[in-house]
Parts: structure tokens; sequence; C-alpha cells
């Protein structure tokens, strides 16, 4: 049996990167847990074009530009096989418009290693989602963006 594939997005504004506080509902991986937004591939689609999707349907965002970050597996989780993807957040986080998850927040590197992200909606801390993955990801796209990556 193959691995499910899964596409992530990771907008940014300079060495932050948007996260989503996932819902906390039975049957999602990491629920009440902070990850990428993004989500399954659907029969036929591209990850490119799930990335898109993905932004679309979660934040009503549609970036001018879309970069193919990493392809590689989520070892944390059921062995996803997960296609990131990266753009320009142009927009302010308050005016974005979150229509999946409890909420959303611009966090750094140094923030996400801690483990736990403060959720200013639920006014306390959620861990973080996949603590290997997350900010191995984070890492390789400060490093693509030449903004370090420690």
């Amino acid at each position: 049996m193959n691995p499910k594939a899964v596409v992530v997005i990771l907008p940014y504004i300079q060495s932050k990167v948007l996260m989503q506080l996932r819902d906390a509902k039975e049957g999602i991986v990491f629920p009440g847990c902070w990850g990428f937004f993004g989500g399954s591939m659907n029969g036929g689609e591209t990850p490119e074009y799930t990335a898109k999707r993905e932004l679309l349907e979660e934040l009503e965002y549609v970036p001018s530009v879309i970069h193919k970050l990493n392809t590689a597996r989520i070892l944390d989780s059921e062995n996803l096989v997960s296609h990131s993807y990266y753009c320009p957040l142009t927009e302010p986080p308050q005016r974005i418009r979150l229509k999946e998850g409890m909420d959303l927040g611009l966090f750094s590197l140094e923030e996400v290693v801690s483990k736990k992200l403060y959720s200013n909606r639920f006014r306390k801390l959620f861990p973080v989602a996949a603590p290997v993955y997350i900010p191995n990801t984070i890492r390789m796209l400060m490093k693509k963006l030449g903004k370090g990556g420690g």
C-alpha cells in the first residue's frame, strides 16, 4: 500500500511562517495542534494544484506565485508523504479569513522549536504537530530564502 500523499503550504513574511491551529476533532491528524496549512490530494490532482486549492479553501488566499520546497515523509505521523510549497504572504494575517482550523498565527523558527505556540484567540498554548518535521521544514524554507534557519 502506498503512503497517503499530502500537500503543505508555508505562507511566509520575512522570517515567520503562517500556521494553523488545527480543529480539535477526532478523525484528523494532529487535532488541536499547530501545523501547516494543506490537505490531501484528490484523484488526478497535482501537488501544486492541491496547494493552491487548499490555500483557497482554508484561507481564501490566492498567492501570486507558489514554489516547490520539498517532498518528504512525515515520520511523526502515519508515514505520510508530504509535498511542501511556499509562497510570500502579501496580506496582513488579521485580514485573512480563516475558514478551516481554530486559529492562525505567524511564528518564527525559534518559537516553533519550543514545541508549544500561543493562540491569541484562546489565550493559551497548544502543542506543535510533527515536532521534528515542522521545524526541519521551516529551517529548509529559511535556508532557501537566505534567512538562516539555524
